[in-house]
């Protein structure tokens, strides 16, 4: 014996396919926003030759956004980079943009940078960020023993994602004295937003 759909349950049948296409069509569309926000990186500023950080070692100085989501895989990257590279000293900036209170930078990531054996520092008012050029949080600076910049850009592949950069390669590369990019591209917030 044959069923016969009524007119009604095919329109029903249609729409719900209909719905589901468009469904998984929006799905797939905000991954691949998502995936394209997660692989294009944040404005790099001006680069400079010299940097007040600088020291008489190897120095690695990181700007971060306290609230950033992605801030703490880079504390994580920068502390792999001082247990493989030990002649590199390597201190962690947290900005405290204009306007807020104090202690708004020690959050979570402050805590992070503090277990790895990071040294964390308050710029208060992005002052030492805006001296490195440092526009997005992530920013790395590296000077060598006579305090030049040699290598000034992120440490991770993408936004928050681990593994290896060019960024934490170019840097390794300058501590080993082999052939190294002196920039990478920075994934991250802009540093000095209170969002």
């Amino acid at each position: 014996m044959c069923q016969f759909t009524s007119e009604a349950g095919l329109k029903r049948e249609i729409v719900l396919w209909v719905g589901g296409v468009l469904w998984l069509a929006a799905v797939v569309a905000a991954c691949g926003v998502w995936e394209g926000y997660d692989a294009t990186p944040g404005g790099s500023g001006a680069p400079v030759e010299t940097f007040a950080d600088a020291g008489t070692s190897w120095r690695l100085t990181v700007f971060l956004h306290p609230h950033c989501p992605c801030s703490r895989e880079t504390v994580r990257q920068a502390a792999a980079l001082a247990t493989e590279c030990p002649q590199i000293t390597v201190n962690v900036w947290f900005v405290r943009p204009t306007g807020t209170a104090p202690g708004w930078e020690r959050g979570e990531v402050w805590a992070e940078a503090g277990r790895l054996g990071i040294l964390a520092v308050c710029d208060a008012d992005g002052g030492a960020a805006r001296s490195a050029g440092a526009e997005t949080s992530g920013t790395a600076v590296l000077t060598d023993p006579s305090g030049r910049v040699v290598f000034r850009g992120g440490l991770t592949p993408g936004r928050g994602r681990s593994g290896e950069s060019a960024g934490r390669q170019a840097v390794m590369g300058w501590v080993r004295g082999s052939a190294a990019d002196n920039s990478a591209p920075v994934f991250g917030c802009p540093l000095h937003n209170t969002d």
